[in-house]
């Protein structure tokens, strides 16, 4: 499995020095791909990523966004809104306010306007020390989508500044927004966490990357927690079946779920963490060096769907 260093959390979560430790460390554990975005760190992930690989040989791919910059002001309030009422309020019917809040949140702020576009594109460019080769909608919506986008899109991807386009979205949303692009569109990371709801992907989709392995925060690794807690009879037959794996110890269950990467039906996942020393061991494991028991396999499906109920 072909591994991707995120650097979501850089200088957000991580100082600067542990920042650059982190991108250092990806690069030692032999990690070739990384993904970033204007949005993170205020651009300054992009900076330091493009510091990172200014003299080395070897790089297969960069990936950076556009979508969503950093922004303060009227708009991110009302982004932040947006989000709070997402987790508090109840769906509705076929997820009738998530559709509401995404109209809400997305056609007002003229993230995805030709020109914003471009603008973005050329920063990160500059940031990056020229290489981008793929740029994704960053919390596209499928309305979002239009043909004035798919042209600009088309004319980074002609001339260019960029490899491949795709998007990197809410599960939900991916395949309605893939299917707008007109086969343009052919790099999607969505998430894989043992709880995210399944993506049906075209195939002009070439390259799918999942995120998310323990879940949005650790959010299902979390829930597979609650679900052994409540369960004594589950809970046992994991203690017995990882007995003697590698997956016996503490934290047994995060790591079988990064070693799960390798099962999924993705071609690269990405990783993070905000300490350094752990990221060799994050990256053995999604890498697949680290096999999983079809037994423990079996348990942690059982968990999984107790999670679910």
């Amino acid at each position: 499995m072909e591994v991707v260093a995120g650097t979501a959390h850089l200088f957000a979560l991580a100082d600067e020095a542990t920042s650059r430790r982190l991108l250092e460390a990806a690069w030692d554990a032999g990690v070739r791909r990384f993904d970033t975005a204007p949005l993170y760190g205020g651009g300054r992930s992009e900076l330091a990523l493009g510091a990172l690989l200014a003299d080395r040989d070897g790089v297969l791919s960069v990936t950076t966004k556009t979508g969503l910059e950093p922004r303060t002001g009227r708009r991110s309030a009302r982004q932040l809104a947006t989000g709070v009422a997402r987790r508090l309020l109840p769906t509705g019917p076929a997820g009738a306010l998530d559709a509401a809040l995404d109209r809400r949140a997305t056609r007002a702020t003229g993230r995805f306007r030709p020109a914003d576009v471009r603008t973005s594109v050329e920063r990160s460019l500059r940031r990056l020390g020229g290489r981008v080769d793929r740029l994704l909608l960053h919390e596209v919506s499928p309305h979002d989508v239009d043909e004035d986008l798919l042209g600009v899109l088309r004319g980074l991807v002609d001339a260019g500044d960029v490899g491949a386009v795709g998007v990197a979205t809410a599960n939900r949303l991916t395949a309605a927004a893939v299917g707008r692009g007109h086969g343009l569109l052919t790099v999607v990371h969505h998430e894989v966490g043992p709880l995210a709801p399944p993506v049906d992907l075209p195939p002009s989709v070439l390259v799918r990357v999942g995120h998310g392995l323990l879940g949005g925060g650790g959010s299902h690794l979390a829930a597979l927690h609650r679900a052994l807690e409540a369960d004594v009879r589950l809970a046992g037959r994991w203690r017995d079946t990882v007995r003697g794996t590698p997956f016996d110890a503490p934290g047994g269950l995060a790591e079988a779920l990064l070693a799960r990467a390798a099962l999924l039906p993705v071609d690269e996942v990405l990783v993070a963490t905000t300490q350094p020393s752990r990221l060799p061991r994050t990256v053995t494991l999604a890498r697949g060096d680290v096999a999983v028991p079809a037994p423990v396999v079996q348990v942690l499906d059982e968990a999984v769907a107790a999670a679910r109920a």
